[in-house]
């Protein structure tokens, strides 16, 4: 393949990254909270350029709960529980020389958007279980070439959480409404490093990029109302106004919700971009993007409602992986589309009810045109699968935890639409 007709392609075929820094943004959560996979892509672009993304997601999941048992007629169904969202990104890249790169890339890696409607065990007269968890990332790097066609990079991610969430549900039979109140925003830092390496003769470039965890801390406040006719046959009980005696004849634990200090960690990752011109006389472009991230040590443990239900508020049975593969083509000087398919493992059962769907696929189509020399417009569409499965919780009865199914959830289907601009100064 010569340098001179594939130059033109660099250009158009790589602004549909909007497949690869959008969509592979997998909507409702990818796997465990994840919106978006992290994308390093633009520190890769020619010269200096800045870009803006946007993506519209809609994931539709729904079951029922199983106040009855699993497959009785008595449960409740549970409507589209997962609402649609926005996603925002941008990136601006200098090259300071040919063999130096510079970045700054914003991006929304984490969130939750759930809503239980009315109809199920998880929407009570006290409440309706709902999370709303939102993540902002600012990500600066730094590389340049050390060795031939290989470069490194690294730098530092500054990431921003805040969010709420409120939890309806039953409780040894009695409806409960647990209220998880946070103050203020979490600020931390996550280091960022790679290595990438390049043979532009033939578009090929192979990157590797690690990112480790973050950690979070809020003040929070937790609040729990039992509705329980012997304690109160008018009105739901507060937690911290139940008696010591029937707490401890029902094995509820001396524990007092009110303020506390909430502490999560955001997963580490490893990403793996490869691409390589496949066709220099159909101008042919193939990508593979994987991904790692290791959800088997997250958790979310508020104080005293952990100790109530013996558990913790959310966590996640294994790590989960992700692949997607492309093909894209350039189909005159100014235009190129790609096509792009994708699995991931998700995080497995027992599903969480924030995000309650285990692996899924996807497939997706982009399309990106050369409105001038220097600014570009892309867009896409992604359409999703979603594997259902079943949520459990676990209970202290009689001094021992019983698992017990609370909710099952049928496979479920999505779309996402995006758009980005890209500008070469």
């Amino acid at each position: 393949m010569s340098k001179k007709l594939l130059c033109p392609m660099r250009h158009t075929a790589m602004a549909t990254s909007i497949i690869a820094t959008i969509f592979a943004t997998t909507p409702a959560h990818a796997a465990g909270l994840e919106y978006t996979k992290q994308s390093i892509l633009p520190i890769f672009e020619d010269g200096n350029y800045a870009e803006l993304t946007y993506a519209y997601v809609d994931p539709k999941i729904e079951g029922h709960d199983v106040t009855g048992g699993l497959g009785s007629a008595q449960n409740n169904k549970i409507r589209d529980m997962m609402d649609d969202f926005n996603i925002f990104g941008a990136a601006i890249k200098v090259a300071p020389t040919e063999d130096t790169a510079l970045a700054l890339i914003y991006d929304e890696p984490f969130g939750v958007d759930t809503l239980y409607t009315t109809g199920s065990e998880f929407n009570n007269a006290m409440g309706t279980t709902e999370a709303r968890v939102d993540t902002r990332g600012l990500t600066l790097l730094g590389g340049g070439k050390i060795h031939n066609n290989v470069w490194v990079y690294g730098g530092l991610e500054y990431q921003q959480a805040e969010g709420f969430l409120t939890l309806a549900q039953k409780f040894d039979e009695d409806p409960i409404y647990y209220d998880l109140k946070t103050s203020g925003k979490s600020h931390t830092y996550i280091p960022v490093v790679g290595f990438a390496y390049e043979v532009p003769r033939i578009m090929l470039r192979a990157a590797l990029t690690w990112r480790g965890e973050g950690r979070h801390s809020l003040k929070a406040s937790e609040s729990l109302l039992v509705n329980n006719g012997l304690l109160n046959p008018t009105a739901p009980t507060d937690y911290n106004h139940i008696p010591s005696g029937i707490k401890q004849a029902l094995a509820l634990p001396e524990v007092t919700f009110g303020p506390t200090k909430l502490s999560l960690k955001t997963p580490q990752s490893v990403n793996f971009d490869f691409q390589t011109g496949l066709s220099e006389k159909y101008q042919l472009l193939g990508m593979l993007n994987a991904r790692w991230v290791e959800w088997s040590k997250f958790e979310i443990t508020p104080h005293a409602i952990t100790q109530v239900v013996g558990e913790p508020l959310a966590e996640y049975g294994k790590d989960a992986y992700s692949v997607e593969v492309a093909l894209g083509k350039q189909f005159t000087p100014k235009f190129s589309g790609e096509i792009r398919v994708g699995y991931d493992s998700g995080t497995g059962e027992p599903l969480s009810l924030l995000g309650p769907y285990d692996a899924f696929k996807t497939v997706a189509l982009g399309g990106s045109y050369d409105v001038t020399n220097n600014f570009n417009v892309s867009a896409g569409a992604q359409y999703i699968w979603f594997d259902g499965g079943l949520a459990y919780s676990k209970l202290p009865i009689e001094d021992t935890l019983s698992q017990r199914a609370i909710a099952k959830f049928k496979d479920g289907t999505g779309y996402a639409v995006g758009m980005k601009l890209g500008y070469k100064f």
